[in-house]
C-alpha cells in the first residue's frame, strides 16, 4: 500500500513537471504533502523549479580566482571541518572532489553578488543543495535562496537576524504561554534558535533524508515558516524543558537541545506548524515584530501561497479547524496562506485541477513583488479564500 502510494505521488510529480508551463503551484503542494518529493531525482528538478531557476545559465566567471576572495579562507575552513555532514552513501574517494566543489559553490555565491556576507553554517545549507542538485543545478538555486529566504541571514550585523527572532516569543506564547513565562523567569532569550534558522536546521538534524524532507517544505512555504517550525519544536519539548532548574544555563541548554532530540515525528512536526501557520499568520504577531516586517527582505517580497496545500474539500478544513457550516469564517482562516499538510491523496489530488488558474495567480515571484509594491499583506489572501467561501 505505501509503495502504491509513493508511485502515485511521484507520477503526480513528474505530471506536474512535464505540463505547460510547469504546475507550480501543483508541486508546492505535493512538496508540502506527507513525505514530500521522496527522491532526490525528482528533488533536483522541482527544487529548481521552486525556486525559478530551472532554465538559468550558470554564468560563471571563469576567469575568476577563488583564492582572492575576502571570505575564502574562512569558507575554506568550515568546508574542511564538513566530512562529518557526508551521508555514508556518499563514496569516500569522492569526497574531496565535492568538498572543492562545494567551496567553489559558495565563493560564487558571494563573488556575484557582492551585497551577501558569508556567515558560518551556510556551508550546512549549501552541501544538502550540493548532495541533491549537483553542482551545476545547485549553484542557481543556491544562489537564488541566498537573495530571498536566506537574504537577511547574510547581512554585515545579526540585526535583521535578531529581527526574525521577535516572532519566536509570541508564537510561543500562543502554543505554551506557561513555558515563555518560565524562559523569562530564567531569562532565557530566543538566540538558542540561531543555528537552527541559519542552517534551515541542517546542523543540528543529522539524517540527510530528514533534512531534504524538511527543505521540501521549507522551500514550498514562507520564509518564516522555519520560526514557526522552531516553535513547535520547543512547544514538543515543553515537559522536559519545564523540568529542569530554573536557571539560565540548564534552561537554555535543554532549549539548545531540543531540534537534536524533537519530542515529535518529523512529520508531525511538519503538520502542525503548518496548521499553526492558517491560524496564526505573521501578520498576527506584526504588532510585536513589527520593525523586522517592515524591513525584512524576504517576508516583504515573497507571495504566500494560499491554495498550495490543498488537498481536501474545504468543508473538511472547517470541520478539522472547528468552524460550524453556519459559521462565519474567523479572520485569522481568511488571511491564511497554507491549507494543512495531509497524506498525499490520489483521489482528492484530481479535485486541485479546478483551483489552478487562481493558484497560478499567487505563485510567482514577479507576482509576489507586485503586491508588496502595492502595500499589501502577503499573508492576508482574501479575495482567493472568498472563492471557498462564497
Amino acid at each position: 500500500m505505501i509503495k502504491s502510494k509513493a508511485r502515485q505521488k511521484k507520477k503526480a510529480i513528474r505530471q506536474a513537471l512535464s505540463a505547460t508551463p510547469v504546475d507550480i503551484t501543483e508541486l508546492r503542494k505535493l512538496a508540502m504533502s506527507y513525505g514530500g518529493l521522496l527522491t532526490s531525482e525528482l528533488r533536483k528538478q522541482v527544487w529548481s523549479h521552486l525556486l525559478g531557476v530551472a532554465n538559468k545559465d550558470l554564468n560563471n566567471d571563469e576567469e575568476f580566482d577563488h583564492e582572492s576572495h575576502p571570505s575564502y579562507r574562512q569558507v575554506k575552513l568550515d568546508v574542511d571541518r564538513c566530512l562529518g555532514s557526508f551521508p555514508d552513501w556518499i563514496e569516500q574517494e569522492v569526497r574531496p572532489h565535492m568538498q572543492e566543489e562545494l567551496l567553489k559553490m559558495i565563493v560564487d555565491v558571494l563573488h556575484k553578488n557582492p551585497v551577501l556576507n558569508y556567515y558560518q553554517g551556510y556551508h550546512d545549507v549549501a552541501i544538502t543543495f550540493l548532495f541533491v542538485c549537483g553542482r551545476d543545478h545547485a549553484l542557481p538555486a543556491l544562489e537564488r535562496l541566498s537573495t530571498h529566504h536566506l537574504r537577511d541571514f547574510m547581512d554585515p550585523t545579526m540585526d535583521k537576524t535578531c529581527h526574525i527572532l521577535n516572532y519566536l516569543r509570541p508564537i510561543l506564547e500562543r502554543l505554551k504561554p506557561e513555558l515563555v513565562e518560565f524562559m523569562l523567569k530564567a531569562e532565557v532569550d530566543m538566540t538558542f534558535a540561531v543555528s537552527w534558522l541559519i542552517t534551515w536546521y541542517s546542523h543540528v538534524l543529522k539524517d540527510q533524508m530528514k533534512i531534504q524532507r524538511l527543505y521540501d517544505f521549507f522551500l514550498a512555504c514562507h520564509p518564516l515558516m522555519p520560526i514557526y517550525f522552531a516553535a513547535h519544536i520547543v512547544a514538543g519539548n515543553a515537559d522536559e524543558i519545564l523540568a529542569v532548574e530554573c536557571e539560565m544555563p540548564y534552561v537554555y541548554q535543554k532549549l539548545l537541545h531540543s531540534a537534536l532530540t524533537p519530542n515529535l515525528p518529523l512529520e508531525e512536526l511538519i503538520s502542525k506548524a503548518s496548521n499553526f501557520y492558517i491560524q496564526f499568520p505573521p501578520s498576527s504577531f506584526a504588532v510585536q515584530a513589527a520593525d523586522f516586517y517592515k524591513e525584512n527582505l524576504a517576508v516583504s517580497t515573497f507571495a504566500d501561497y494560499a491554495l498550495t496545500a490543498l488537498q481536501e474539500n474545504p468543508d473538511e478544513v472547517l470541520k478539522r479547524l472547528k468552524i460550524s457550516d453556519d459559521s462565519e469564517p474567523s479572520t485569522s482562516i481568511r488571511s491564511s496562506s497554507i491549507l494543512p499538510v495531509l497524506p498525499f491523496n490520489l483521489a482528492t489530488y484530481s479535485n486541485w485541477t479546478r483551483f489552478r488558474t487562481i493558484g497560478v495567480m499567487v505563485s510567482g515571484a514577479a507576482g509576489a513583488v507586485a503586491i508588496a509594491a502595492g502595500g499589501i499583506l502577503l499573508d492576508s489572501a482574501p479575495y482567493i479564500l472568498d472563492y471557498f467561501f462564497h
